[in-house]
């Protein structure tokens, strides 16, 4: 019988040679799923042998893995600000950049004690952003909407998974959202084809294209939203977008003739100018 170590290493190596991101990690996340246990244990256990049963499933996983499958999708879930959000090929599987949108929102906009009343969050997709604000914000009412009814049927078995309260609308952007918001969030699609087609293959053949494509240099969704939101929200109220590389400058030079008072672009991790928050006259 071969050990957990001994396949840990064959699977790292397999993985390398099919130009898998992280092989290492993705073959330790993997296994842990296998064995049904956290991913730390799997060092407690190197020398377990493994059983022709256990040692099947490994190998379907892998094979999944392999072909560049998504691990979220083997997983079936990834943690997201707070919440377990389920994923598969209904909706985007949630970035960690826009966990960082989520946590500019909490930290910097509505910390505690200034918690948003009213939310909601555009194209919503599996529900990742709508799920996670609304076990943040409690009290909030939290609308989502999206033009998907496969990614809508997603997102309400997220909010479900999380114990969330969300209201869920079938809608294209504004179509059937309300008015008075404290906030507006969305990540919508901001990258043009030819970024799509140069992406890798856990994206480009497995995340729904009209989550990931925009027109107009992918900034088409982006300038709906920002013309669009400054009525539907409250005096002093937030419009926070995630954005393309290159967008977030162009877009917070619009503020005005969005009818919008201020506006601060935001980093991600990478240093990249990623986001773009807009605030309402309190006037």
């Amino acid at each position: 019988m071969q050990t957990v170590l001994e396949i840990l290493s064959k699977t790292e190596a397999f993985f390398a040679q099919k130009g898998v991101p992280s092989p290492k990690t993705d073959a330790q996340l993997l296994l842990a799923h296998a064995l049904e246990c956290k991913r730390l244990e799997l060092f407690l256990r190197f020398d377990e042998p493994l059983s022709e049963d256990r040692l099947a499933k490994v190998r379907e996983l892998v094979r999944r893995r392999g072909r560049r499958e998504p691990l979220q999708h083997i997983l079936g879930t990834q943690e997201f600000f707070g919440a377990s959000i389920k994923c598969d090929s209904r909706a985007l599987i949630p970035r960690p950049e826009t966990e960082e949108l989520c946590e500019i929102i909490s930290e910097k906009f509505f910390p505690d004690g200034a918690a948003p009343l009213e939310i909601l969050d555009l194209g919503t997709g599996g529900g990742a952003i709508a799920v996670s604000l609304a076990l943040r914000y409690p009290n909030a009412r939290v609308e989502a909407v999206d033009k998907s009814a496969d990614a809508l049927a997603l997102a309400r078995e997220n909010a479900a998974l999380n114990g969330a309260r969300v209201e869920f609308a079938e809608s294209d952007w504004f179509e059937r959202a309300g008015e008075g918001y404290d906030l507006v969030v969305s990540n919508p699609p901001y990258l043009t084809e030819e970024e799509v087609a140069a992406a890798e293959p856990e994206v480009c053949a497995h995340d729904p294209i009209c989550a990931l494509v925009s027109p107009d240099g992918g900034m088409a969704d982006l300038k709906k939203i920002l013309f669009g939101a400054a009525d539907r929200l409250k005096p002093g109220g937030i419009l926070a977008l995630e954005c393309g590389l290159g967008h977030a400058e162009k877009l917070a030079e619009m503020r005005a003739d969005a009818g919008f008072a201020d506006a601060e672009v935001f980093r991600d991790a990478s240093r990249r100018a990623r986001f773009a928050v807009f605030a309402k006259s309190a006037k």
